[in-house]
């Protein structure tokens, strides 16, 4: 499908306009996460006590600790996503439709967060959890395609050339979070209380299990900040 051709100096405004959407669908999905929280209701007056909420406020832990990690992985993608973008001089129907597909996996996020803590305490049960990953796992993959796309050098959509370390290290970063949830969605056949606990490495591996690349990259670059 042929471009849509605008004026040249309508360019930079038709890019923001991407962005500022982008920004607007990820602040209100990063909200909509804490509403699958509820606060505890007692009904019936003799139990109410400081013992019988605490009691009622323990049964949101695993709900909680899903709000912390959906949270923190949409913060991320944000983060990743605005420094990528920070690099981008043009923008294609391609790139429109690429970066919906990204933020249509930001938007499930919610429903597939409050799915998993509504049945946090169930942890015999698998679908809650598996549709959590799948959902995590098309985030990650979806981000992965947009940095494939935006960085491929015969489509010239950067202010700048890139080196292949920090592609590489790009999409590293892009599919290390999907693959931690792979791993764990596996253990919590055998441990499932484990396994929800497992996506806490993720800002370890991402800030220390990149390093030897991060470090190639900023050689081959230097003086250049970050890109990836």
């Amino acid at each position: 499908m042929e471009e849509a051709k605008h004026d040249e100096s309508k360019a930079h405004s038709q890019l923001e306009r991407l962005t500022c959407f982008t920004d607007g669908v990820m602040s209100i999905a990063i909200t909509l996460l804490v509403i699958e929280i509820k606060v505890p209701e007692i009904t019936v007056l003799k139990d109410i006590s400081d013992n019988f909420l605490l009691q009622n406020l323990s049964h949101t832990a695993f709900k909680f600790i899903g709000f912390l990690i959906s949270f923190g992985i949409i913060g991320h993608y944000w983060s990743v996503h605005h420094r990528i973008f920070g690099y981008v001089k043009r923008y294609t129907s391609t790139l429109f439709w690429v970066n919906l597909i990204f933020l249509l996996s930001v938007v499930i996020l919610p429903f597939s967060s409050g799915l998993l803590g509504e049945y946090s305490t169930h942890m015999e049960m698998n679908v809650p959890y598996t549709i959590y990953v799948i959902n995590m796992v098309f985030t990650g993959l979806a981000n992965c395609l947009l940095w494939i796309y935006v960085s491929d050098p015969k489509r010239d959509l950067l202010t700048r050339k890139i080196s292949k370390s920090r592609i590489k290290l790009g999409l590293y970063r892009s599919v290390i979070i999907p693959l931690v949830f792979i791993v764990s969605l596996v253990i919590s056949f055998f441990l499932p209380i484990t396994a929800r606990f497992i996506p806490v490495l993720i800002p370890f591996a991402l800030h220390w299990g990149m390093k030897g690349l991060e470090k190639s990259a900023n050689l081959q670059e230097a003086p250049i900040d970050d890109a990836s």
